[in-house]
């Protein structure tokens, strides 16, 4: 997956002018913040507490963190539709995933952003005046704090992507209630695919499936989650292409990386889930592959063979994370 051109060069143009080394510096201590779990993924004063580290933040992570949301919110457009025509981003950022819903919805006319720094909002700000779609250029930002209020009204889709982790435990229960007040239709939540963001992931689950909220994606029709209790965590991943810069800073050869992450999408109304989810890579063979699914409250393992033709077929377009 490649990052938007206009959003390319846009990031290209704010990372002018920074010094080599302390941008390579800078993206070192972030990098490290995640591998370690410091940040958990939100953009967190520890990890963004200036220029050059929301420099840094722009070059390493909006390019995984763009991914991962598309990603997210392709497997719940693929359960609920692309009708949508309003959305919010809770804890915003630079507005990562206004550029991934604008992907993935076209159909947006109308976008809202919550976030709490004013730097990134500026930063926003500038990066969505490059975008080719009128609505992300029209974007309407809001300043204030998670942890304080939300804005009040409802959209079509209600979006908070790496942001729980800004919020103290105590708090995220009632943040995600208000979200979900808020929601028209769907709510998207992401984060990091780590055991402690799959263990906020499992929290907010209970709460919304307690409120009434139907699951889009990714869990089949289960209501309870066969990986809660165990040392496994159900997480996802979305490949990012790099570009020559990110190769750069971060020392690394490969022309892309595979961002990892959890989610859940919740929906207003009922919905036809898939029988199973595929949970982890496909282990292809000469002839069969084995698949892990998510399948009925259990995580089971099935072998697709060569001469089940239809299965054969649908594998060449499928992977992990695709229902089955």
């Amino acid at each position: 997956m490649q990052l938007p051109p206009a959003l390319r060069k846009a990031i290209e143009q704010e990372l002018k002018g920074c010094d080599g080394a302390r941008l390579r510096a800078a993206s070192a201590r972030l990098t490290e913040c995640y591998r370690e779990g410091t940040a958990s993924g939100a953009l967190s004063n520890i990890a963004l507490s200036n220029d050059i580290e929301r420099a840094a933040y722009l070059a390493v992570r909006l390019p995984a963190t763009f991914a991962a949301t598309v990603a997210a919110l392709t497997w719940a457009r693929e359960a609920c539709g692309s009708e949508f025509r309003t959305v919010l981003d809770l804890g915003s950022g630079p507005g990562t995933a206004l550029w991934a819903a604008l992907q993935v919805f076209p159909s947006l006319e109308r976008v809202t952003a919550f976030e709490r720094d004013p730097s990134l909002i500026e930063i926003a700000r500038r990066l969505s005046a490059c975008a080719e779609n009128p609505a992300l250029r029209e974007t309407n930002w809001l300043q204030g704090d998670l942890t304080a209020a939300i804005p009040e009204g409802t959209w079509d889709l209600v979006i908070c992507s790496y942001a729980l982790n800004e919020l103290r435990e105590t708090r995220r229960a009632d943040f995600i209630s208000k979200a979900w007040v808020r929601t028209g239709k769907l709510l998207v939540v992401i984060e990091p695919g780590t055991k402690m963001g799959f263990a906020n992931i499992l929290d907010l689950r209970a709460r919304l499936l307690a409120e009434g909220a139907t699951i889009a994606a990714p869990c089949p029709n289960s209501p309870s989650c066969p990986m809660s209790g165990s040392n496994d965590w159900c997480h996802f991943a979305a490949r990012v292409e790099r570009t020559t810069e990110h190769r750069r800073l971060k020392n690394a050869t490969l022309g892309h990386e595979d961002e990892k992450f959890s989610y859940l999408a919740f929906s207003r109304r009922e919905l036809s889930a898939p029988n199973a989810r595929i949970v982890r890579h496909p282990k292809i063979f000469s002839g069969y592959t084995h698949l892990t699914l998510c399948r009925e409250g259990e995580i089971a393992n099935t072998t697709v063979t060569r001469s089940k033709k239809d299965d054969w077929r649908r594998l060449k377009r499928l992977g992990w994370g695709d229902g089955w």
